[in-house]
């Protein structure tokens, strides 16, 4: 079920932004629940928070699930109308909280991402609504240490990537959870439709996972089977031993 929502802030983030913006979200998310989903009681608690990113996950619990995939919905559809610099579909509570979340961005915080299992949106400081989004998901997949693995209704989980050592949000397909068995904490590579931040280049989620591949880790002393795999360059001029690195 797609009872979950990702709030992301991308660049060097301020502790007194991160809580402004973590404020905002929570406004957000009562704001939509009154207006799409009035008369239903939904409670909202922390999912995961990434230590790596300044990203926060929330999941609402409701005895009518239904309300909560409609307040998950009009939470994309937020984000969309802020990533297009659209009208707001909503009430103005909903338009005040989103407007707190979005005066974080600035030149440390650029970036800011809504995200749910189903899509994500990228909002910069400036939107240029006349330029159609650009589209940078593509299947692949990802190596990386898996944490922070949840399971209430629906199964998510982040990858911590080993270029960047950033949270990545994966979610698996349907069917797909025995992929998952005794995976917590493991290296593995993650595979599905794979997003990137269009700047740096780094995933920031995977959807649709199809597979999870276990990696062996290192064990003490593997380092002394490396010995002799790099050429020596003892006594070689900086051309000489470019090449020779470049052809061992």
């Amino acid at each position: 079920m797609n009872d979950t929502v990702t709030l992301r802030l991308n660049g060097d983030v301020p502790l007194a932004e991160f809580a402004k913006a973590v404020t905002g979200l929570n406004a957000l998310l009562r704001a939509l629940s009154a207006e799409v989903a009035a008369g239903s009681a939904i409670d909202w608690t922390i999912s995961a928070l990434d230590w790596s990113s300044a990203t926060t996950t929330a999941r609402g619990w409701s005895a009518e699930p239904e309300a909560v995939v409609r307040v998950v919905g009009a939470y994309g559809s937020v984000g969309r109308a802020l990533r297009d610099g659209a009208t707001i579909p909503y009430a103005m509570p909903v338009e005040h909280a989103a407007r707190e979340i979005t005066s974080v961005l600035n030149g440390r915080i650029p970036t800011i991402d809504f995200e749910t299992a189903e899509a994500d949106f990228e909002v910069l400081a400036a939107p240029k609504p006349a330029q159609a989004p650009i589209e940078r998901v593509v299947f692949g997949g990802v190596s990386g240490r898996i944490q922070t693995l949840t399971n209430r209704g629906s199964l998510r989980f982040t990858l911590y990537d080993l270029l960047h050592d950033r949270a990545v949000s994966c979610y698996l397909a349907e069917g797909r959870e025995a992929i998952m068995r005794d995976a917590w904490g493991k290296l593995a590579v993650v595979e599905g439709l794979v997003r990137r931040d269009p700047l740096t280049g780094r995933p920031t989620a995977i959807r649709r996972v199809t597979n999870v591949t276990l990696r062996a880790e290192g064990t003490v002393g593997d380092f002394v089977r490396a010995r002799g795999a790099s050429p020596s360059l003892t006594g070689l001029s900086a051309e000489d031993a470019i090449r020779r690195i470049r052809d061992a």
